[in-house]
């Protein structure tokens, strides 16, 4: 179908060619089918690539080409790493054990090799003090009292003497002194040698008795002479003999006390040294039990902490093979769901391309084949959000709308999904005039439509969906419902931990809080208990013959029941089988402005009114790698009597909008993933070289399949006005050119009426 209005742009350089290039890129080429076909710049050596051939695009294709692959398989990829992390937390663990157990056989091995030394040093010291006790006081001390004793008995022989003179006497005390000289000569001789404590009195004692002796000899003489007198012999003993005897016990008195003290200075030193061994043993033997009462304990709880770990890597285990069996389910089942609409698209393109010649049923076919394509992005897009969320990276966006107004398009689309099942739809509103709330939007857009959708699903031709929508709850509300990320909002202070009514507003929403409440009631056949109690679980679908022939996937109250609690609200699900089921959800809200909502009457909300249509005279760039996608968005544009130019990719783009005059473009559609120089790097050039070049400021709309918060965060902050996600039809460029382009959207816009009634052009 040929495409209207659309023209190459005039160069910057007078001797530039304005005419359009036809396409050289391998597949299709749009001047081959019509000679006004969406013109475009041709890059030089550009590499031929044939339709609908899938490759990546982006700076990342490995990385996309994993998450696709997750999507497909993540739960068992989920798995592989969430095993293998639990596998190198073991090792680690392991590792740490054995680690502790070298540590403590080292220590225990040091206190034993330190308690045997201590004991050998103080073994050694006391069997030192026992030599010597063994060397010095005891043999001394033995012969000292050998000697004493010997030196009474000369003593008492030499006072014989005096009384006792004849020749048996004297013969008989001579035989006594060599006796006596022969016991007495080993002890001496044994104090003389070992006496340490007093070896000068030793000495003197030997050589005193070596006097002794001379005496003696010299008595024995005496005594023998017949002229010798009594008092002679009297005066030689008393004078010479008893006094040397007298002198020498004296010495050895001497002797045998130092002999004594020595010995009780060595018993001392011994029994110190026998104290500090049993000391030092028992502070090594308490050291030693110790660190193997450590040892065991830190065993014990180290064996406790893997059996642990070893029961939760089970129950992961355990957990994974049912997430792997309830992914191959889904996998099973949403098999059917996806081959069903791409066999109805296959097979109506073909019964299309047989029935060219009929208009009638090409349309009817174009018409299926639009539902087909719908239904099949919207199981995709809930396989992509329950990725979404599994990962953690869904995120919520914070906007000002009108909650009003949200309501308003949820029953427009409500109405039309309930006409197509022959449902009747009835909306209560009250409480939501002029009401503006912070929050995401297109979230709770979602959540409703979710619950809407399901109930139409599931309730019979003639069965009716209520939505009521209500303001449960004015004023402060608890620390768990608080939507607000701090104490302060916007219009007051939202006092936590203190619920209504008991609040400083007084339940009067002063404070900037409220609580809504959105039921969705239905008819239809209900649920049994048993899946009620499972409903909000990924891939889970009721089995019985009443929903055998419904299409689903089983993630939708899944996603719904992430973004409710994501929100800080609750959900709950009352159903009896056959008498149709309620679904109640509580949202915190923040409201812009704090204004007391007045209710607003139960009513059908009435048709919106038909966007303008009409926008000749405006130029359009569409900056698109892929040709189809090229095609149906020049197509599209091209429907509001704009004049489009296609670029290649985000450098033809930069090249075609800089050599074209100033302000000769008012609109560029950039895709953001393309070769050689992507979407949001071509904006920012863009906006860089106009700012530089003092050129006018154009406006620039995203064109991307992704969807979500973080993504539309990237390309506001590139530079881009607006954001449309593929695939996105007739209507929606109406919308975004009418909001963007208001000074060249005046006109009649009375464009035929039935044009955006027909099924819309969708880019893939």
């Amino acid at each position: 179908m040929p495409l209207p209005g659309r023209t190459s742009p005039p160069r910057s350089n007078s001797n530039s060619d304005h005419r359009a290039r036809p396409n050289q890129r391998g597949g299709r080429s749009l001047s081959s089918q019509d000679s006004s076909a969406c013109p475009r710049r041709r890059r030089p050596r550009r590499t031929a690539r044939l339709r609908g051939r899938v490759r990546p695009r982006g700076p990342d294709p490995m990385g996309r080409a994993c998450r696709r692959q997750q999507v497909g398989s993540g739960c068992m990829t989920h798995d592989f790493r969430c095993h293998r992390m639990l596998g190198l937390d073991r090792l680690a663990r392991a590792l740490d054990t054995r680690m502790l157990s070298f540590a403590m056989t080292l220590v225990l091995v040091a206190l034993l090799i330190v308690f045997y030394t201590v004991t050998m040093v103080n073994m050694s010291a006391i069997s030192g003090r026992i030599d010597e006790i063994n060397a010095h006081p005891y043999p001394v001390t033995v012969a000292a009292g050998e000697v004493e004793t010997n030196l009474v008995q000369l003593r008492t022989l030499s006072d014989r003497l005096v009384y006792v003179r004849t020749p048996e006497a004297v013969d008989a005390v001579e035989d006594e002194y060599a006796s006596i000289d022969q016991a007495i000569a080993d002890p001496l001789a044994t104090i003389a040698s070992q006496c340490r404590s007093s070896p000068e009195k030793a000495a003197a004692l030997s050589a005193d008795y070596e006097t002794l002796k001379a005496e003696q000899r010299q008595l024995i003489d005496e005594c023998r002479d017949p002229a010798a007198t009594d008092a002679e012999v009297q005066r030689l003993v008393s004078e010479q003999v008893d006094p040397l005897i007298g002198a020498m016990l004296a010495r050895n008195s001497e002797i045998i006390g130092s002999s004594h003290q020595s010995f009780g200075a060595l018993f001392e030193l011994a029994v110190k040294a026998c104290a500090e061994t049993a000391l030092y043993a028992t502070v090594l033997m308490a050291g030693v039990l110790a660190v193997l009462a450590i040892f065991l304990i830190t065993l014990k709880r180290r064996n406790a902490e893997r059996d642990r770990l070893q029961k939760n890597l089970e129950a992961a285990l355990e957990t994974a093979r049912h997430a792997s069996q309830a992914k191959s389910q889904f996998l099973a089942s949403v098999s059917h769901d996806i081959r069903t609409p791409c066999s109805a698209i296959v097979g109506l393109t073909e019964i299309a391309e047989r029935h060219v010649g009929e208009t009638d049923w090409v349309e009817e076919c174009l018409s299926k084949i639009t539902l087909s394509s719908h239904h099949l992005i919207s199981l995709i897009n809930d396989v992509l959000e329950m990725s979404k969320i599994e990962s953690g990276r869904f995120l919520l966006n914070d906007e000002t709308f009108s909650l009003e107004e949200l309501v308003s398009l949820v029953d427009v689309i409500a109405q039309q999904q309930a006409r197509t099942k022959q449902l009747a739809f009835r909306m209560e509103a009250g409480d939501v005039s002029g009401v503006y709330v912070r929050g995401d939007s297109l979230r709770l857009r979602q959540v409703l439509l979710n619950l809407i959708g399901n109930a139409v699903k599931y309730t019979e031709p003639g069965g009716e969906v209520r939505l009521r929508v209500r303001l449960e709850r004015a004023g402060c509300v608890s620390p768990e419902q608080a939507p607000c990320a701090d104490e302060t909002l916007m219009l007051g202070e939202c006092r936590r931990g203190v619920d209504f009514p008991e609040t400083p507003c007084g339940g009067e929403g002063a404070c900037g809080c409220a609580l809504y409440r959105f039921e969705i009631e239905d008819n239809g056949i209900g649920m049994t208990p048993e899946f009620v109690g499972r409903i909000f679980e990924p891939f889970e679908r009721e089995r019985t013959s009443e929903t055998r022939g419904i299409e689903g996937t089983g993630l939708g109250m899944s996603i719904t029941k992430s973004i409710v609690d994501q929100m800080g609200g609750t959900i709950t699900v009352k159903s009896e089988r056959h008498h149709g089921t309620t679904f109640t959800v509580d949202l915190p809200l923040c409201l812009e402005n704090a204004d007391v909502a007045k209710p607003l009457p139960a009513e059908d909300a009435a048709p919106t009114l038909p966007k303008r249509v009409d926008f000749s005279g405006v130029r359009v760039l569409v900056a698109e790698d892929d040709e189809i996608n090229a095609e149906i968005a020049c197509d599209i544009v091209g429907r509001t009597h704009a004049e489009v130019v296609w670029a290649h990719d985000g450098a033809e783009a930069v090249e075609t909008v800089l050599q074209a005059p100033d302000g000769w473009f008012d609109l560029v559609f950039m895709d953001v993933e393309m070769p050689n120089m992507d979407g949001l790097e071509a904006s920012r050039t863009l906006r860089d070289a106009c700012r530089r070049e003092g050129r006018t400021q154009l406006v620039i709309v995203a064109m991307t399949a992704n969807a979500y918060v973080e993504d539309r965060r990237r390309a506001f902050d590139a530079g881009m006005d607006d954001y449309l996600v593929k695939p996105f039809g007739f209507a929606d460029v109406c919308d975004v050119m009418d909001l963007r382009l208001p000074a060249r959207s005046e006109s009649d816009g009375q464009h035929e009426a039935n044009e955006s009634a027909e099924p819309a052009l969708s880019l893939v």
